[in-house]
């Protein structure tokens, strides 16, 4: 980063605070739309906060994704990605990477897994409502729940799905060292390689074509299993809290399930998932950033949860306001390029959850109305590690 930048002077620590739960931290009052952040690693960066510029950043193509895949550069998590991962890549290959997988989120297919998602939701509750209450929601009912509907979306053998979990949570850790983080991703390799001999249908009948398809195969396997179980988890059980912590909130759907689309929607602008802002990018040129002309080489990282609470584009937006519609233009999945292409699945998912959960336990309630969760600390994400309800 260059020393030309005068709000270098003096960079406000990120993230910010050190437990990071539901609720924003208020030190995001204290940004401009644009501002100078130190992160742990001692790196600064350009942190965007602004709605209508965080959407610039996500869908310029002067700020690089693949360029910000380097040591050196700002970033929350101490990994370093294989070049060949989709998450670290720019158009044209990161395009010809997205066609591989993007079939198996299509529409047609999302919507064909709605009837046995539901039968997944409603055999959690029957499980959840056989003990005694008071119980852990995140681990009956969210963690499994996205768990095992990406596993089957990717046809994920069971005796695997436990040693993926527990990896993906090993490269997702913010303290993690390079030494641990290259031995999770090796164990990972060759776990889904072991998974292909067993099963070689949808990606994991790629394997084997040439080692550049492999590498590119195996790490977006990688992406979608991490992925796709860690997000939905994190947002389901912090969508369930945001519920029960205001009862109205959940009472309200119960009442009115017609609702539960916008309240989808209105969930995903306002419940944080990360602890900080997205991945980061690299200006590969100068660029005008609102207030602050960003320099080559710069780091900057768009907040998309903190672009959701911008009072210029949502109302009263750090209220939980289940009837904004279904049209919000919340950057909860991204923007541009990098848009999730799981998004469609997630949607399904949350939908179903609350649907199952509003219509199954319409008394579901905090076990302690005091109860804020308990929040797993030094993770990349707002990860709830316990939440107990009752129902009764």
């Amino acid at each position: 980063m260059t020393p030309e930048n005068p709000m270098l002077s003096c960079p406000l620590r990120y993230p910010f605070g050190q437990r990071h739960t539901l609720d924003l931290e208020p030190d995001y009052r204290r940004c401009g739309p644009v501002t100078a952040v130190e992160l742990p690693s001692g790196s600064t960066g350009w942190l965007v906060t602004d709605h209508a510029l965080v959407r610039q950043v996500l869908a310029d193509p002067r700020f690089s994704r693949e360029r910000a895949n380097q040591p050196h550069v700002a970033r929350l998590s101490t990994e370093v990605l294989p070049s060949a991962a989709i998450l670290a890549t720019d158009p044209p290959r990161h395009t010809g990477l997205r066609t591989l997988i993007a079939p198996i989120f299509a529409p047609r297919q999302v919507a064909a897994m709605e009837p046995a998602v539901t039968s997944l939701a409603h055999r959690l509750v029957d499980e959840l409502v056989a003990d005694e209450e008071p119980a852990d929601i995140v681990t009956r009912f969210t963690e499994p729940f996205a768990a095992e509907v990406v596993c089957e979306i990717f046809g994920v053998p069971e005796h695997f799905r436990h040693q993926v979990f527990v990896l993906g949570d090993a490269l997702t850790a913010r303290d993690a060292t390079l030494e641990s983080l290259a031995v999770a991703r090796a164990e990972c390799e060759s776990l889904a390689r072991a998974m292909a001999a067993e099963n070689p249908t949808v990606l994991f009948g790629r394997l084997g074509a040439s080692a550049e398809s492999d590498e590119e195969v195996l790490n977006l396997i990688i992406a979608c299993l991490i992925g796709g179980r860690g997000s939905p988890t994190v947002f389901l059980s912090s969508a369930v809290f945001a519920l029960l912590r205001e009862p109205r909130h959940f009472r309200h759907l119960v009442k009115r399930a017609e609702l539960i689309p916008a309240a989808v929607e209105e969930l995903l602008r306002f419940v944080p998932v990360g602890v900080g802002g997205g991945f980061t990018r690299v200006a590969t040129q100068d660029v005008q950033l609102g207030p602050v002309l960003v320099r080559v080489g710069d780091a900057i990282i768009p907040a998309m949860h903190a672009a959701g609470r911008d009072p210029r584009v949502f109302d009263d937006p750090d209220s939980l306001v289940l009837d904004r519609g279904t049209r919000l233009p919340h950057l909860a999945f991204g923007h541009g390029t990098h848009y999730c292409v799981g998004a469609g699945l997630a949607r399904l998912e949350a939908r179903i959850a609350l649907e199952t959960l509003t219509t199954r336990l319409p008394g579901l309630r905090l076990a302690d109305p005091a109860d804020n969760g308990t929040w797993r600390t030094g993770r990349v994400v707002r990860s709830l590690e316990r939440l107990d309800v009752a129902w009764t």
